[in-house]
């Protein structure tokens, strides 16, 4: 090997070395809901050029950008219940030409909601079914025990976020998780 071969291929150890060090010390600690048909949030972050096309083509307008000045996912898009739930259209999948969301990934992947007994009111007896009936599938991915405590079935949730923007506590009492589908049942 050559000299100048060996210092070059120790001056991109380096910068790739600086590199990962730099995205790992600069990775965010806060958790976005990415849309459907994206992966893990390593791989989305490494196919999402920020180009706004999913969050342009979302027909209920749930999809947002990231503001938060962390330059690895400002401008990334993702769910923000405040604003709508997501139909599951999957018009945005369609829009994204750099892979971030594939339908690939549905069969992988999918948004389950979560209950926190702690802030919901129903659970301090104020009277609230919002969630209950906001649910597309009523009876089935929530139900109510008393006719008053909602309990989940993340087997039977959709993913929609429709619980999350009907909520009415702040914080939200609801969130959705991101789970892997089990192939094998």
């Amino acid at each position: 090997m050559s000299r100048r071969r060996f210092f070059k291929l120790l001056a991109d150890s380096v910068a790739k070395a600086a590199a990962e060090f730099t995205y790992e010390v600069a990775k965010p600690n806060k958790v976005f809901l990415r849309p459907p048909g994206s992966g893990d949030e390593d791989t989305f972050l490494a196919l999402c050029t920020k180009c706004g096309r999913c969050v342009e083509a979302c027909q209920t307008g749930v999809l947002d950008r990231v503001k938060e000045m962390n330059p690895i996912v400002l401008d990334t898009p993702f769910m923000n219940f405040e604003n709508n739930f997501c139909e599951r259209c999957y018009a945005c999948i369609e829009a994204c030409s750099s892979g971030a969301l594939s339908e690939g990934n549905l069969k992988k992947f999918k948004y389950v909601a979560k209950l926190d007994k702690s802030r919901c009111v129903a659970y301090q007896d104020v009277f609230c079914q919002t969630c209950y009936w906001s649910c597309p599938r009523m009876d089935k991915a929530i139900t109510l025990v008393d006719f008053a405590y909602p309990e989940f079935h993340e087997e039977n949730c959709l993913g929609c976020g429709r619980c999350i923007h009907a909520c009415p506590t702040s914080p939200k009492s609801i969130n959705l998780v991101k789970v892997e589908i089990d192939e094998n049942g």
